[in-house]
């Protein structure tokens, strides 16, 4: 179960610290072999074997903490501190001062040591202790620096799940943990550290790290200890902190429902796939991965039975999950081998995407046809920023604009693949790709939608009917209270963009119409008005407090066709409500297409 009413950790300092379900994460710093074990880089690094050995002592109450995040359904990152193996993102500061400045050591970053090259990823010491073994599906986050933002997808991956609330373990407390802590609070983020739970070489500057971090009123954060939060995990029952549900959860192939039954072992993959197979309507399918190959699949699955320290079944998110696609994905579409490498079981490719869906036949849908009729009341559609994933191995409608949409039956679920999708290795990034770490940071508003508000615009004011639903999705004792602001120029971008892209000059038709005679200076001037569109629309949400996060649109094919020419992301909810956003804040759209489902 879920609550709707945060948990507060009321002995925290200098403030009880709220712990909000779905928007609470866990932290695990650097709990390295190579930082907490005898014949590691910190063993080297640290004056005192007494010492060490109190930073070693961490595990035992970094486990409680991480007993207890488990328990109740928080997001959990495990950091790893190392470098590639050639040191190329090793600053020179980090590495030649440890060398030279300090003659004791006589091991440094790189160097051969007893569990192999120091802080080198891939060496069995860069890995995490083994009473702290991350599971499958918790993150792992690999930082070549000190504070775990710099030069990695950590604020990605967090606003990705929704998360707004830190509490951090690990070592060592006056470096890495420091400076996460700090990058966190630029970030937005509220934070927590648990006392108990980090350590370092030097007590007094570990005492006067700890009173930092909440000193002047919490001008930084929190303080508390793991046996604040494992307090509170005994006295709540499992799940109570995890992501809230819509009321579609209950449905037999909603993720998170599947994936816990998965781990409780109260389904096995081959009942599921075998209930889907045994009542499937064949004449959806375009290509139908044969029975027994999808059966083989899910064996191999259920003989795989992996457990954590506790003895918890281990299995990825996806494990067991059904999902399909539409035609245009060939076998070899590096998503598809992403999500599979996951636990995932692909069905094949369907002409009649929603059939599949409706009829709970499957979780996931991908595509990259346009839908602009109204789709299903039960079927939710995210249309991922363009280049946000890899299309390679797909025969895009038109190169140029067409992307990725996950359709599933909430948008909590597509949500969740794409936040998964983020972080799995991309062999073979398109030129059109653009990271996460290339756009612009958008600051975390802790307090989330549901008390922080939104800002919202609709695209069709004069449209009573869809004025009316918009304003029930935003009402005020509602999970998504709104604040309606103007927003003339994002609708008039979205509206132009929309009629570019169906001009006769623009790439988009010339995609579709290669022979045709349109001069190449026309050409040229679309691409040029539609780069003025797309730049009027992005500044449209960032002219301050009465700019919108997010323009709302009745679903029709002039709203979509500008999606796609703008490049950026939207959300179809509700069957025929589109909610926009500027180019790379699909966090925060899918934010409010969550809540707008509860």
């Amino acid at each position: 179960m879920t609550v709707t009413t945060p948990l507060t950790i009321s002995t925290s300092r200098p403030a009880p610290f709220p712990l909000p379900a779905g928007r609470t994460a866990l932290i695990i710093i650097d709990m390295q072999r190579d930082f907490v074990l005898p014949s590691g880089y910190g063993a080297v690094q640290c004056p005192s074997p007494e010492i060490f050995a109190q930073v070693a002592s961490l595990i035992h109450p970094c486990l409680d903490a991480l007993r207890a995040a488990r328990h109740l359904g928080m997001t959990v990152v495990h950091t790893r501190e190392g470098h590639v193996p050639d040191l190329s993102d090793c600053p020179k500061t980090k590495l030649d001062r440890q060398i030279h400045a300090n003659k004791r050591h006589i091991l440094c970053i790189g160097d051969e040591g007893p569990m192999g090259r120091l802080l080198v990823r891939g060496s069995y010491g860069h890995d995490i202790v083994d009473e702290l073994k991350p599971r499958r599906d918790e993150v792992v986050l690999d930082k070549p620096g000190k504070g775990s933002f710099y030069n990695t997808d950590l604020h990605e991956i967090l606003v990705s799940r929704g998360i707004t609330h830190l509490l951090f373990c690990g070592v060592t407390a006056e470096c890495c943990v420091a400076s996460t802590f700090r990058e966190a609070n630029d970030h937005g983020f509220e934070c927590c550290v648990l006392q108990d739970c980090t350590g370092g070489f030097n007590g007094t500057i570990v005492s006067a790290t700890m009173d930092m971090f909440c000193a002047y009123d919490g001008l930084l954060g929190y303080a508390s200890t793991s046996k604040a939060v494992v307090s509170i995990a005994a006295a709540h029952s499992a799940d109570a902190l995890a992501q809230l549900e819509p009321p579609v959860a209950s449905l037999p192939l909603a993720l998170n429902p599947l994936h816990a039954s998965y781990v409780s072992e109260a389904k096995s993959v081959t009942d599921v796939i075998t209930s889907i197979y045994d009542s499937l309507d064949e004449s959806i399918f375009a290509s139908l991965t044969p029975r027994g190959t999808a059966l083989a699949q899910a064996a191999k699955l259920d003989a795989d039975k992996t457990v954590d320290i506790d003895g918890t079944r281990d299995v990825p998110l996806f494990h067991g999950v059904p999902f399909a696609s539409t035609p245009e994905f060939t076998p070899s579409a590096t998503i598809l081998s992403q999500i599979t490498s996951e636990g995932g079981i692909y069905l094949g490719t369907v002409v009649s995407p929603y059939a599949l869906l409706t009829a709970n036949k499957t979780t996931y849908i991908l595509t990259t046809v346009d839908h602009s009729s109204s789709l299903p009341s039960s079927v939710s559609a995210y249309v991922t920023t363009k280049g946000s994933l890899s299309t390679t191995g797909i025969t895009l409608p038109s190169p140029s604009t067409s992307t990725i949409t996950i359709l599933a039956l909430s948008v909590l679920d597509a949500r969740s693949l794409w936040a998964s999708l983020l972080r799995l290795p991309n062999p073979a990034p398109e030129p059109l790709f653009q990271h996460f770490r290339d756009r612009p940071i958008i600051s975390v508003d802790y307090r989330g939608f549901e008390v922080g508000g939104i800002r919202y615009t609709v695209a069709s004011p004069s449209n009573a009917t869809f004025g009316k639903k918009v304003e029930e999705i935003f009402a005020k004792n509602g999970m998504l209270p709104g604040r309606k602001v103007p927003g003339e120029k994002a609708c008039s971008a979205l509206s132009t963009a929309a009629k570019l892209a169906a001009s006769p000059e623009s790439v988009m038709m010339l995609e579709k119409n290669p022979t045709s005679s349109i001069s190449a200076l026309d050409t040229v001037k679309n691409i040029h008005a539609l780069e003025s569109a797309k730049a009027v629309f992005t500044k449209a949400f960032e002219s301050g407090i009465d700019s919108p996060d997010v323009l709302v649109a009745p679903l029709s094919s002039e709203i979509m066709s500008g999606i796609l020419a703008l490049g950026v992301c939207g959300v179809v909810a509700h069957g025929d409500v589109v909610f926009v956003g500027a180019k790379g804040v699909d966090a925060r759209i899918l934010d409010a297409g969550v809540l707008s489902q509860m």
